[in-house]
């Protein structure tokens, strides 16, 4: 099937809810709105059998050493909304064609991109990291109005503003937090992918969670030029 015939099948009416639609080449649809993964996550967790008990008692599910939560014991949380998809997302592979369809609240238009399941996936694995991870809570106010399927050079602009327009334009506040933020991710998203490389089979939400640190990293070198950039459009204005 090609893109173009994919995208016509697009009705406008089917996507009413907030959150992420993947259309897939062999016909699939996957709803992965915020009220379907946390239905289908609390339906998942609070099932006992749906945990293997190897799974259940490795070291590297546990939560992370910088959770706040760690004196707690416990799974990381981070692992809520990914493993309930596992047996449907773990089927493709991270190249795989898609068209992502993104509905970023109830009266929003809707945002169309033609890109991999890898880049797809891109909003469940911020979900994981800043909503379900009890210490990457406190950088949700980075991720506020972005559209998570854009590319990522927009993507990484987007990320640098809200960061500079919550540190008031403050460069060494900027850096510092950058530098955290950075910091965060790649500790955050390495734990994930251990975890995830002991039960995939493929790697389609490996690479989506890579793709996310490398933005962090991407931001965390272009900083600089990133706050020229934006003051010389601010100046423009």
């Amino acid at each position: 099937m090609r893109d173009e015939d994919l995208t016509g099948d697009i009705r406008f009416g089917d996507y009413d809810q907030t959150g992420l639609y993947l259309l897939l080449q062999d016909s699939t649809r996957l709803v992965l709105t915020r009220e379907n993964i946390e239905k289908v996550s609390t339906e998942y967790w609070a099932n006992p059998d749906k945990i293997p008990p190897d799974v259940r008692e490795a070291v590297e599910f546990q939560r992370c050493s910088f959770c706040p939560s760690k004196k707690n014991g416990g799974f990381c949380d981070a692992l809520r909304p990914i493993l309930p998809l596992l047996d449907v997302v773990d089927k493709y592979v991270s190249y795989d064609k898609v068209i992502a369809i993104y509905k970023p609240d109830e009266k929003g238009m809707l945002h169309v991109s033609h890109t991999t399941m890898a880049q797809g996936l891109r909003y469940v694995c911020m979900l994981s990291l800043m909503n379900y991870c009890h210490s990457g809570r406190r950088y949700w106010k980075y991720y506020f109005g972005i559209i998570p399927i854009v590319g990522v050079i927009e993507f990484t602009n987007r990320l640098y503003l809200n960061i500079l327009w919550l540190h008031d334009g403050d460069k060494e506040k900027i850096d510092v937090a950058v530098s955290e933020f950075y910091e965060h991710i790649t500790k955050a998203t390495n734990n994930q992918l251990a975890r995830l490389k002991l039960i995939c089979k493929h790697d389609a939400f490996l690479n989506a969670f890579i793709g996310v640190q490398s933005i962090s990293q991407l931001l965390n070198v272009s900083k600089d030029s990133l706050l020229e950039e934006s003051l010389d459009r601010f100046q423009k204005i």
